[in-house]
């Protein structure tokens, strides 16, 4: 009875202090409610929020650009995922061996800083995908992927029939490695699905060596976004009705897409069900053995 009541106390301290994780978003965005006026970033702040995570927007505002200080290792080290935004500039972010080496999961989500001449996830280069390409492609060998879980191929990633008409800044396109096949990503990579015949998701393994010699400190993952950097003008031509504003993440993306994101998000943090079953398990240990 003793070791019953114990049992019961323990999962219940346990179970209850099983949360979601903690995900550092590093971008060139401003804190949600701060005063710079680039918000692009709100929306995926607010997504990940929803789903039930913590965002730690320390690395928001181009604060973790350049080499890392002392608070900078510390958030990325205390993180139970990072995400790196597309909105990112790619040159002041290019410090592959410290990136690469990070032992806390991360997920890309700009094609610049795969290239080999920034973290060197790549061979080669990248460029801008055809803005008429709208799915994922997925391998074959890799339909029952995590990553994928309640989806099937193709995967329409993105919806352009809401861009206005004529507009030259936004969207940019979706920036990937070039599919001359000399530019995919390290042979150590899963690649998913592509995108314009392009690799458009992939999953490394932690311990994977990148091209200059880096080995992955954790697991990485790869999703790319359209470029939001621009804005959005939704007034007619010559007009004084309609709407001009700024692009922000999640503008022309899909359900779909976000699922694939919510699948990662899952799969690189540990699910707080996950977790619970373990306590179960542990518990159902200590019982047994009292008896």
């Amino acid at each position: 009875m003793k070791a019953l009541l114990y049992a019961t106390l323990v999962l219940g301290l346990v179970a209850g202090s099983v949360q979601a994780g903690t995900i550092l978003v590093v971008t060139d965005c401003e804190v949600p409610g701060g005063a710079g006026t680039d918000h692009r970033d709100d929306n995926l702040v607010a997504f990940l929020q929803g789903l039930g995570h913590t965002v730690d927007t320390y690395g928001m505002n181009k604060t973790m650009r350049g080499d890392f200080d002392a608070t900078d290792q510390t958030h990325a080290d205390g993180a139970d995922l990072i995400i790196v935004s597309r909105r990112t500039g790619s040159g002041d972010y290019n410090k592959p061996t410290q990136w690469n080496s990070i032992a806390t999961p991360l997920i890309q989500c700009s094609g610049y800083l795969t290239r080999s001449s920034r973290w060197k996830w790549t061979a080669g280069g990248s460029g801008d995908a055809t803005r008429t390409e709208t799915d994922l492609v997925i391998d074959a060998a890799h339909t029952g992927h995590a990553f994928l879980s309640g989806l099937t191929g193709p995967v329409g990633l993105f919806d352009w029939s809401t861009v206005p008409a004529g507009n030259n800044q936004a969207p940019k396109g979706v920036y990937l490695p070039n599919k001359d096949g000399s530019s995919d990503f390290d042979d150590e990579a899963t690649v998913i699905g592509t995108f314009d015949g392009r690799d458009m998701l992939a999953d490394l393994p932690a311990g994977a060596t990148m091209s200059n010699g880096d080995v992955l400190g954790a697991r990485r993952a790869f999703l790319s976004h359209w470029g939001y950097d621009g804005w959005l003008d939704f007034l007619p031509y010559g007009s004084d009705t309609g709407e001009d504003r700024d692009a922000n993440w999640g503008d022309f993306i899909t359900d779909d897409h976000k699922t694939v994101l919510t699948n990662m998000v899952n799969t690189l943090i540990p699910e707080p069900a996950t977790l619970t079953l373990l306590v179960v398990g542990a518990v159902a240990t200590l019982i047994r053995r009292k008896k």
